[in-house]
């Protein structure tokens, strides 16, 4: 029972990436690639029926780690307190950055709350990153699951930890450049005109370096968890899931050049869904590892009862199925294409 809520949060966090992956990267593309005020209407607008129901995935994700695992909740939200924090202001600051330019008219103002929604959604981008990077890396553990890092000690990976270092900060810069991916192929699929053109383009060059990023971060991935070397070693099958991915960011640029937009879109988010998992497949079944193997956070012991995570279960479903049934009607109510003459002053 656990290893099953453990497989149903990693897809919820992962749905959560996916979805809202698109939302902040187009955050920030929407002021390199936008060259006056209708273009970037046009661009907000692919998202703006969107954004904020894509958010609830990551207060789902953090519902269900409270039911399936607290003691791993318990132990992520005061060790990382501070990143949590800065979290919290971004979304902030990225919600009132979509909206509030549509009640405005000075000029200034509007591009004030534009970069503003460039940078927060570039941050959440990188935070987002090097927060998986250091669960997956591990942290200093107590006996007792408690433990504290500071924002950066000397940048190396050793007893002396920081939330960033050279690891964490190559996985916030490739997180960051596959989301830019992401969020460009939705462009591509969802506007016209010359915005689709330049998002093309885009798209086309994140691409490359999203697969030499990838490639070298799987590597790192390797070399810095011993536990992971460890799962692949004895489970030569785990091998799938990486090369699963690689095709799958492959058969990204394939579809974009034979112009099906939307397949490369979706493929994109396979690739994500698979880079995550096989992370989680790595350091199964730890949740969260120590620099101490004998303190790992695992599944087994942060979880409650079997026969609380079965009860539990029984209210799980219900609640995901309606969630799937509104995101289906959603996302099918959206126009085919948002194109520049379709925007308004809203």
């Amino acid at each position: 029972m656990e290893t099953v809520w453990l497989l149903l949060l990693v897809f919820m966090i992962a749905t959560y990436v996916v979805l809202d992956g698109f939302d902040l990267g187009v955050g920030v593309l929407h002021l390199l690639l936008a060259r006056n005020r209708a273009e970037q209407k046009q661009i907000m607008q692919s998202i703006a029926p969107l954004w904020d129901g894509n958010e609830v995935w990551l207060i789902a994700a953090g519902g269900t780690m409270m039911m399936a695992f607290p003691g791993f909740l318990s132990s992520m939200f005061s060790g990382f307190y501070l990143p949590l924090t800065m979290v919290v202001w971004l979304l902030i600051f990225r919600a009132i950055s979509i909206e509030l330019p549509h009640f405005l008219e000075d000029s200034l103002w509007i591009h004030f709350w534009n970069m503003m929604l460039f940078v927060s959604s570039g941050l959440l981008i990188v935070i987002l990153g090097a927060a998986m990077a250091n669960v997956f890396r591990g942290v200093p553990l107590n006996e007792s699951g408690d433990f504290f890092e500071p924002l950066w000690t000397n940048f190396r990976i050793g007893g002396q930890t920081g939330i960033l270092d050279w690891f964490t900060i190559l996985s916030g810069i490739t997180s960051a450049t596959v989301l830019l991916h992401h969020g460009a192929l939705w462009l591509v699929a969802k506007t016209d005109g010359t915005v689709q053109q330049r998002a093309l383009k885009t798209a086309a060059w994140l691409w490359g370096a999203s697969v030499l990023l990838t490639v070298i971060t799987f590597a790192a991935c390797y070399q810095v968890q011993a536990h992971a070397r460890g799962n692949f070693s004895s489970h030569p099958w785990m091998w799938i899931l990486p090369v699963l991915a690689l095709l799958a960011l492959g058969g990204s640029s394939l579809f974009r050049k034979r112009q099906r937009h939307l397949t490369a879109f979706l493929c994109s988010g396979g690739f994500i869904y698979l880079f995550i998992f096989g992370g989680t497949a790595a350091l199964y079944p730890n949740l969260l590892p120590g620099l101490n193997p004998e303190h790992h956070l695992t599944i087994y012991n942060t979880s409650p009862s079997t026969e609380k995570l079965a009860t539990t279960l029984w209210w799980w479903i219900p609640g995901m199925i309606l969630v799937g049934v509104y995101f289906t009607i959603l996302f099918r109510s959206l126009p085919p294409v948002i194109s520049a003459s379709s925007t308004d002053e809203h």
